[in-house]
């Protein structure tokens, strides 16, 4: 018998003498290898001590303020003889009553990849700290940006040719001079890739760093740090259409530093703080720009945005009336692009009243030096929405990960293959009852699915709907009575175009249409995709500017944005795509798609004839149950098995093992 300690919230709890508590350990399961696993007990009780009842603040008395929250799991671990067996979260189901008075509290335990979903919780994508990558919006960014890197930002932020509103075309006719038509054209600037046509992307691994910051955790991955995960890419395409122009709310704003003699005013803070019993009715300001140039004005009430209204060139007294106010309130003025994002210059001046005849000022006139906003772009307000887990998740499934704890917020993350292969080889015949053994046969699927979402932009809706089956997807049927086995990724995927020129031949231009078969915006689930490399074509395609005396600039370079990790044939070793699919850059289909490298080995295994699920018995000795890990391979006799999931009772080292012949 072994002795086991539980720690609730660093504080040892009361457990029942005779209480076996089963721990369920299992990564993948063959029964649904589509979902990742962490270690969980069965339920179990625990007494109603005094211990217990102050670690959970009397629970079962409905009457106490500020009792514990169940719905939220609290951090715990288990020791068996004094060492740690494993860390995770402990989950409370209920309490058992008996004649008035609590008996035993029903709890459960949860490694730490369940409480990794509990710390991501419904946080979202643009939750996250990006503001390392954020960068002014102009000529010189966004240029930069089209065929290498945005400086400062670590080789992380790209302007790839992607389209979110118009349906770009290649027509070298000297006369064709629709704006779609992105040829370069001297003396043209009202067709091509307008600057603000395009979009940001960001580095996967900006990504994955700032959840790992947020969180306080740390990814051991060896995956995450490849060179080919670094080439990954999530478009920031939050709304449908353009980044700014047209959109509602145009851009970020900032502060305007208003300034004032006026004691009652905060020169500090750059805002009209209410310090009397008197409330203000009203503001009204006066906004002077250099030149005719759209911008907005937003007044903030204790850093909720009240009102925002737009303009072009100066204006005279533009009111905005307020609501009752206390004092400790405040407001304040900030000052933010609009339409196009074009950067403004902007004096202004503000006045401060105590009702709507303007009788009693408040505040003195604030008026400050002429205040200069640049459109920036502000890249965590850009990213798609999405929730963080489901993020995790999409890749986990895309690239058939495994997750596993190894404490102290720190998580083991790989490909299950490399995974398996880090396992040890364990000897295990003489702790295993080898004289009775069930044998059965796995749990086969009649259909085999990948997918990604079922996207409606333009290429891809069409190619769904002339084949059955999305580009990249993959389909399988077998001759079996059985389940159908998906796995559907989060992510939008995207068939590519490399342009004809309709006046002469294909180009050497790729690019992406987020557009619907009807030419409108498509938004879709997040976009990511491959930077293959940076392409010097011979095709000159026209970059319209934001400011200068020439507009239309000639451009021959681009990033290839791409479903495969390399930008010539000869070079690709990976594709986005479940199946094979042909590029349509390289012109030609690649084998090494995610089914392939990722998933293949596991299915093929499935699948085998000779694979077989055993199901023993045996007793561990402790140094066997602290060293034992999922990926380990058991030796029993003279076969090799993989550990499919197990049953391990902590009190007496009893163990139930599903197994699976390695094959």
């Amino acid at each position: 018998m072994y002795k086991v300690d539980l720690y609730i919230d660093g504080q040892r709890a009361d457990l029942f003498e005779d209480e076996n508590i089963e721990m369920n350990l299992s990564v993948q399961n063959i029964k649904d290898i589509s979902k990742v696993f962490g270690d969980f007990t069965n339920s179990f009780s625990i007494p109603a001590s005094k211990v217990n009842n102050k670690i959970f603040k009397h629970y079962y008395n409905v009457d106490i303020d500020g009792g514990y929250i169940s719905n939220l799991r609290t951090d715990a671990f288990i020791e068996v003889n004094g060492n740690l067996f494993r860390a995770g979260v402990l989950e409370l189901e209920g309490v058992q009553m008996k004649k008035g008075e609590p008996s035993s509290y029903n709890v459960g335990f949860y490694s730490n990849v369940t409480s990794l979903k509990d710390k991501f919780g419904e946080d979202q994508l643009n939750d996250l700290d990006l503001s390392a990558l954020d960068h002014t919006y102009n000529d010189t960014n966004i240029e930069a940006g089209l065929n290498s890197f945005i400086s400062g930002t670590d080789s992380s932020i790209i302007y790839p040719l992607i389209s979110p509103v118009r349906n770009w075309f290649y027509d070298s006719t000297s006369s064709d001079n629709t704006p779609e038509n992105i040829w370069y054209h001297n003396g043209h600037p009202e067709h091509g890739v307008f600057y603000y046509d395009l979009k940001p992307a960001v580095k996967l691994q900006k990504i994955i760093d700032a959840i790992e910051t947020k969180y306080g955790i740390e990814f051991q991955s060896n995956f995450f740090d490849s060179a080919d995960f670094g080439k990954l890419f999530m478009w920031c395409h939050r709304r449908a259409g353009y980044m700014f122009k047209g959109q509602a709310y145009g851009g970020p704003s900032e502060l305007i530093e208003l300034v004032s003699g006026d004691a009652t005013f905060d020169s500090t803070l750059h805002r009209f703080p209410v310090t009397s019993t008197a409330n203000p009715a009203l503001i009204s300001y006066s906004p002077s720009a250099t030149a005719s140039t759209n911008y907005r004005v937003d007044v903030f009430i204790n850093d909720e945005l009240f009102s925002s209204k737009k303009h072009t060139g100066s204006a005279t007294n533009v009111f905005v009336f307020l609501p009752t106010l206390s004092v400790g309130d405040y407001v304040d003025m900030r000052l933010a692009p609009s339409g196009d994002g074009v950067a403004v210059t902007v004096g202004m001046v503000a006045n401060w009243y105590a009702d709507a005849a303007g009788t009693t000022i408040l505040a003195a006139t604030a008026t400050p030096l002429a205040t200069t906003t640049a459109g920036i772009v502000t890249i965590s307000d850009q990213m798609p929405e999405q929730k963080i887990s489901d993020f995790i998740g999409s890749l986990v499934r895309a690239f058939n990960l495994v997750i596993v704890p190894t404490g102290n917020g720190k998580y083991d993350i790989e490909p299950l293959d490399d995974w398996y292969a880090e396992g040890s080889t364990r000897e295990v015949t003489e702790y295993i009852d080898t004289e009775e053994v069930t044998i059965g046969k796995p749990s086969l699927y009649r259909r085999i699915s990948f997918s990604y979402n079922e996207t409606e932009a333009v290429l891809g809706e069409e190619y769904r709907l002339q084949n059955d089956i999305g580009y990249g997807d993959l389909r399988a049927d077998f001759a079996f009575d059985g389940e159908e086995f998906e796995v559907e990724v989060g992510f939008d995927h995207m068939l590519f175009e490399r342009l004809d020129d309709l006046n002469n031949g294909i180009t050497t231009i790729n690019v992406g249409k987020s557009i619907t078969r009807e030419i409108e915006p498509y938004i879709g689930s997040p976009l990511i995709f491959y930077v293959a490399g940076q392409i010097r074509g011979t095709s000159p395609y026209a970059y319209i500017k934001m400011t200068g005396s020439t507009l239309e600039t000639r451009k021959t370079d681009f990033h290839l944005v791409s479903n495969v990790n390399n930008g010539t044939a000869e070079t690709v070793t990976k594709t986005l795509n479940f199946g094979t699919e042909v590029d349509p850059y390289l012109l030609q289909g690649f084998s090494t798609g995610l089914y392939n490298t990722y998933w293949k080995d596991y299915i093929t295994d499935l699948y085998d004839r000779k694979r077989r699920v055993f199901q023993y018995s045996g007793q561990l000795p402790l140094g066997l149950m602290l060293a034992l890990k999922i990926n380990d391979k058991l030796t029993i006799g003279e076969r090799n098995y993989i550990i499919n999931q197990m049953k391990l009772n902590l009190t007496t080292g009893e163990a139930q093992l599903e197994l699976l012949n390695d094959v």
